[in-house]
């Protein structure tokens, strides 16, 4: 008797699949390593067989007994705790559906506990699976094994060495002897191994250079985490690990940035998330793994939480890191560029942008509404208030999750910082208008004008140099051309660039090309005026 997936299974396993950032093949190898090792297997042993056309994957790991293989096919059940692993409740079998014309799960729980199930997708809403006879797929005591059968031979599932080539992108820490001896080891039993067609895979040789570094957490001796950064002295070489997962190819192939792992598996990599940018960026790669970020990992396991508990958490890993790798890049002679520190940014366009704005006012009376209350005197004590101007502030946020902390929130905008959770307790501030006696009669000023931060903006076909809501304007910092002007000292040009296009699409009545001609026009008048670009 055949059991149904009552949801429409199709839409919600597009929406697990896109809360990746990698392709849908890659997710379900990932997703079926990572339940293996959740489920403290030794050996994954990954088949695939073009005359079949089938993958299968089979770990030596716990299994699971007839009921919990039944609950494996609610497509929203998770068994799995918060900090507990790295694998999302079979999501690697469950997104294969996506792509299979069957899937054969077959697992032993121990105690003699033998169950299999075949599963396939028919339609939006049904998703048929059955218990079936076992087929001794599994040949330890516990185990599981999952059989994907394709409709299509070219799948990229059914190449050996993008199989073998994906386990060494998103697992090489384990891989790795140096981070397994130094830190994995603590939470695998024995080192686990992965083998592609009986053949083993392991750490390729790399030749690049590595810099190691030991993160630590207070006054602890042992450390929380390690890893290394590498230098490539010409862009076009790629060595080692690199040419072994991208080939030969120039420097559009190499992933630049440090990549952050936990458990032994790659969560985000780039130089976004850890709010540094050294010089030669493009050159430096590296890995750092932290397993006690595993505990605030989203669902997905592919990013990590951004309540407030959770971030207090990842900022100070995250300061841990940059303080670790403070004396390597000393040692190879990076120091990172002025957008670094966002206040290098901020103090001088803030007043330029300000001054500007003020200026076309009479040409664009739309700007009111942003800026006109912040060229109004503020009622009270001379002397005494807190200074909110147009453009009054820009801060770089990271790569997270967190929301926007004095703007209104919405979905593609992310803030969050060292700031904010520091000075969080010392500077709470008070309703507008209101008197401060903790701080000897100091009274909050209304907020006015217009605000600026950095931030990254996701979703979309093509990426936005920025975006406006209300009366705070987010520059996204995973714009390419953001990321060129980093590195060739033209930060400040970028922001400033990046406002006016977005104001000249908020004045939706007005021509945006005459509106951003005359913001250029009234900026190059300030520049002669002030005497350099920025101050």
């Amino acid at each position: 008797m055949a059991n149904e997936t009552r949801v429409n299974i199709k839409h919600l396993l597009g929406d697990l699949r896109d809360g990746y950032a990698t392709p849908l093949e890659e997710i379900i190898i990932t997703e079926l390593i990572a339940n293996a090792l959740d489920s403290k297997a030794h050996t994954i042993a990954i088949t695939v067989d073009r005359a079949t056309r089938c993958l299968s994957c089979v770990d030596d790991g716990e299994g699971m007994k007839r009921s919990a293989l039944r609950e494996y096919h609610n497509i929203a059940t998770s068994g799995k705790s918060r900090g507990a692993g790295i694998g999302f409740a079979g999501v690697g079998a469950k997104l294969s559906l996506l792509l299979a014309e069957r899937v054969i799960t077959e697992s032993k729980g121990g105690r003699g506990s033998t169950s299999a199930t075949e599963w396939s997708l028919s339609g939006p809403y049904r998703a048929p699976w059955k218990f079936i006879p076992s087929e001794e797929r599994v040949p330890t005591p516990r185990g599981t094994s999952v059989s994907i059968y394709f409709n299509d031979e070219q799948s990229h599932l059914l190449d050996e060495e993008f199989v073998r080539k994906t386990i060494v992108r998103h697992f090489h820490p384990i891989l790795d002897e140096t981070i397994f001896t130094r830190v994995l080891k603590y939470f695998y039993r024995t080192k686990p191994q992965f083998f592609v067609n009986t053949r083993e895979v392991g750490a390729p040789d790399d030749e690049s250079d590595k810099h190691w570094f030991d993160v630590h957490v207070g006054n602890g001796k042992r450390p929380i985490g390690v890893g290394y950064i590498a230098y490539n002295e010409t862009l076009g070489e790629v060595s080692g690990l690199l040419r072994y997962i991208f080939g030969k190819g120039g420097a559009e192939d190499m992933p630049s940035g440090l990549s952050i792992s936990t458990f032994g598996k790659v969560i985000k990599g780039g130089w976004e998330w850890l709010g540094v940018l050294p010089k030669n960026h493009e050159r430096l790669h590296g890995i750092v793994e932290i397993p006690a970020l595993a505990e605030i990992l989203t669902t997905d396991k592919s990013n990590f939480l951004s309540d407030a508990t959770s971030l207090k958490k990842y900022y100070k890993y995250r300061r841990a890191i940059q303080e670790a790798l403070a004396p390597v890049f000393a040692q190879l002679g990076e120091t990172g560029d002025q957008s670094e520190n966002p206040e290098k940014i901020a103090k001088p366009i803030a007043r330029m942008i300000s001054s500007v704005l003020t200026h076309m006012v009479s040409d664009f009376p739309e700007l009111e509404g942003l800026i006109g209350s912040a060229r109004e005197a503020v009622r009270g004590r001379p002397g005494a208030f807190e200074k909110h101007g147009a453009s009054e502030k820009i801060e770089e946020a990271p790569n997270t999750n967190a929301s926007l902390s004095d703007a209104p929130a919405h979905d593609d905008v992310h803030k969050g910082g060292e700031a904010d959770e520091q000075h969080k307790e010392s500077h709470k501030r008070l309703p507008e208008g209101l008197r401060d006696e903790a701080a000897r009669g100091r009274v909050r000023a209304p907020r006015a004008g217009l605000s600026v931060i950095l931030a990254p903006i996701n979703g979309g076909v093509e990426p936005v140099m920025g975006k406006i809501v209300d009366n705070v304007v987010t520059i996204n910092t995973l714009h390419p051309a953001w990321k060129k002007a980093r590195s060739r000292g033209l930060a400040e040009y970028h922001v400033l660039l990046s406002v006016a296009l977005v104001l000249s699409e908020y004045l939706a009545e007005k021509s945006p090309q005459e509106f951003v001609s005359k913001f250029l026009q009234i900026w190059a008048e300030e520049k002669d005026a002030q005497g350099k670009l920025f101050v």
